[in-house]
C-alpha cells in the first residue's frame, strides 16, 4: 500500500495536468481547416486560463518536491516521476502552443 499511493498520486497529477491545460476549443480540430492545437488556439481562444491553472499545477507538484527533499534526491523513481511530470506540464502548457 505504501508504494501504491505515489503511483496513484502520479496518475492523478497526469490527469490533472491534462485537464487543466486543455481548452474547450480543441474540439474544433478537424484536420482540414483547423489542423492542430496551435491553429485552434490562435483562431478561437479569447480567454486564456493558463495564468490561473499553472499555479494550481505547481501546487499539485509540491508533494513530489517534499518527497525529493525527504529522500535527499537519492530515489531514482522519485526523480524520474517528478521529471516526467514537469516535462509533461511544460509540453501541455507551453511547448505545444509555441513550437508550431
Amino acid at each position: 500500500m505504501k508504494r501504491l499511493v505515489p503511483v496513484l498520486y502520479w496518475l492523478f497529477c497526469i490527469a490533472a495536468i491534462y485537464l487543466l491545460s486543455s481548452f474547450k476549443e480543441e474540439v474544433f480540430i478537424n484536420g482540414e481547416e483547423i489542423k492542430n492545437a496551435c491553429a485552434a488556439h490562435r483562431a478561437f481562444v479569447v480567454d486564456d486560463t493558463r495564468d490561473v491553472t499553472v499555479p494550481i499545477t505547481i501546487i499539485l507538484l509540491l508533494p513530489w518536491l517534499y518527497g525529493l527533499k525527504r529522500t535527499r534526491l537519492t530515489s531514482l523513481i522519485m526523480n524520474a516521476a517528478l521529471l516526467l511530470l514537469v516535462v509533461f506540464a511544460l509540453w501541455r502548457f507551453w511547448l505545444r502552443l509555441t513550437l508550431c
